[in-house]
């Protein structure tokens, strides 16, 4: 056991609880447990932003894929993810927040008048993100404490689970965002670092022109790229953690900044898994798992305390965002089922400790899934296909065409859910196309199931919005989602 690392680790957890124990001085009924009381300034949702797109799960499985299969392949999962929150800064987060929604599940609900809708789509939502994007992320910090403690995978499941459960349950949306700001700065100081070292250590095995051909990316063969890139892009917009942050955030254009500010960061460092994909490949031949190479390589290349310092970031991002993971669920969970559906009236002190209950259940769940997958990119593509097939059309439409209504979006997200599980199961119709251009680039992408399907329920929302009209509560809606706050026309910061 490398003790250094481990003394490091142990301190930043002290530091985490005490972040924890300040919120739940916070935190006195579900609302400031799930949004924060609304209040949340631009540093604090930029940060917390930044620390959850950096998620050191999901910036290993990008190292994974460029070490598999390429430059540009390790490229999309990082860029889609930037690219997603510039998306949503434009798309839905001003007009959630005019809604004052308590999730981003609330959307559906109070856009289209319709609260049993809300839990309809919360209750995917719940299970995209609370179930298989947690487990995702188990799986990820799982790796880094197997690497600090040197113990065995299930071991290192259960240390992490217990670790972030007990730090979400008590100290909700409030604690997560806080301390990742500073998970955050660390994680951006560890990449960059380690970028840093691989190319002047391993300068001649970087930016290989074959690994990096961008006319790759047009042909047949760059269809792995695009289903990556654009499954994050696009169907990563109506993320429940993502949101859950927005919801919290102090008025509609600090949401908004912060997604914009968050999303360009991630970008810009989005070219980094595919250099050390690249180097790796070379450094560590025939690995059996290339998703845990950049632990083993800062234990091997850093200083102790330089090491400690960053499978410290690393396993610090791990637990903010898998906890905004937890907190986000709940929200669905308590705030969209429970509250809306079964006990509007609920007593604020047993909605409290229901939040913390779906907290634990969420962890539980968590935990089975990651000891069966024991891979991060497996779970975390399986949420995101889910959420792109059923949330996307209702929430990038809804916006900006008052025509879609309740019926409509009822039956593209039944219909996206249909078509995935046939499609899956039974694939999806090829089409005749010879070519290993363009053309053969578009076939091949339509016979992956999320994009055969993503496309029946876009095609469901259009054809139902036309058939019948918005009723006058979703109109109302409408026009609240389109007109600017105070906040927004100067009178707030």
């Amino acid at each position: 056991m490398n003790w250094p690392v481990v003394i490091v680790f142990l301190l930043y957890v002290g530091f985490v609880y005490y972040v924890g124990f300040k919120g739940y001085q916070r935190v006195h009924s579900a609302e400031d447990l799930i949004v924060a009381g609304w209040d949340m300034p631009l540093p604090v949702v930029t940060g917390s932003l930044v620390a959850a797109l950096l998620a050191a799960p999901f910036f290993f499985a990008a190292v994974g894929s460029g070490y598999n299969t390429g430059g540009w392949e390790a490229t999309a999962t990082m860029a889609g993810l930037g690219s997603c929150m510039v998306l949503g800064a434009f798309i839905w987060t001003r007009p959630l927040r005019r809604l004052k929604g308590w999730t981003i599940a609330d959307y559906y609900g109070l856009r289209f008048a319709d609260k049993k809708l809300g839990a309809y789509c919360g209750a995917v939502m719940g299970i995209a993100f609370g179930v298989f994007n947690a487990g995702a992320l188990t799986v990820g910090g799982t790796y880094i404490l197997m690497t600090i403690f040197n113990l065995p995978f299930w071991a290192a499941a259960v240390i992490f689970i217990v670790l972030t459960a007990i730090y979400s349950t008590i100290g909700g949306l409030w604690a997560v965002a806080y301390t990742e700001i500073v998970q955050g700065a660390l994680a951006l100081i560890g990449i960059i670092s380690m970028a840093t070292v691989v190319f002047l250590e391993y300068r001649g095995q970087v930016f290989d022109p074959s690994w990096w051909d961008i006319g790759h990316l047009f042909r047949k063969g760059g269809a792995t790229f695009w289903t990556l890139y654009l499954v994050l892009a696009l169907g990563d917009i109506p993320a429940a953690d993502l949101g859950q942050r927005v919801c919290g955030a102090r008025n509609p254009r600090v949401a908004s900044l912060s997604m914009v500010i968050a999303g360009l960061i991630v970008m810009g460092i989005s070219w980094i898994p595919g250099m050390l994909g690249e180097a790796f490949k070379t450094i560590f031949p025939n690995h059996p798992n290339p998703e845990r190479l950049m632990l083993i390589f800062a234990e091997a290349h850093f200083p102790p305390i330089v090491a400690g310092l960053f499978l410290t970031a690393m396993a610090a991002m791990g637990m903010s965002t898998l906890s905004a993971c937890y907190v986000a669920s709940a929200g669905v969970w308590i705030k969209n089922i429970y509250l809306d559906l079964i006990n509007p009236k609920a007593d604020p002190d047993k909605l409290l400790r229901l939040s913390r209950y779906t907290i634990a259940a969420s962890a539980v769940l968590a935990l089975i899934l990651a000891l069966g997958f024991q891979k991060v990119i497996d779970l975390a593509y399986l949420a995101w296909d889910i959420v792109f097939v059923t949330l996307f059309w209702p929430l990038v439409l809804g916006p900006f065409w008052s025509r879609v209504n309740s019926k409509a979006v009822w039956a593209s997200v039944t219909g996206g859910i249909i078509a995935y599980v046939l499609t899956s199961v039974f694939g999806v119709p090829a089409l005749a196309v010879s070519s290993e251009g363009f053309l053969g680039l578009l076939a091949e992408m339509w016979s992956v199931p999320v994009f055969a399907s993503v496309t029946i329920a876009g095609v469901i929302i259009v054809v139902v919005s036309l058939m019948f009209p918005a009723s006058e509560a979703e109109l109302e809606a409408h026009r609240r989602e389109r007109t600017p706050t105070p906040d927004e026309l100067g009178k707030g910061s």
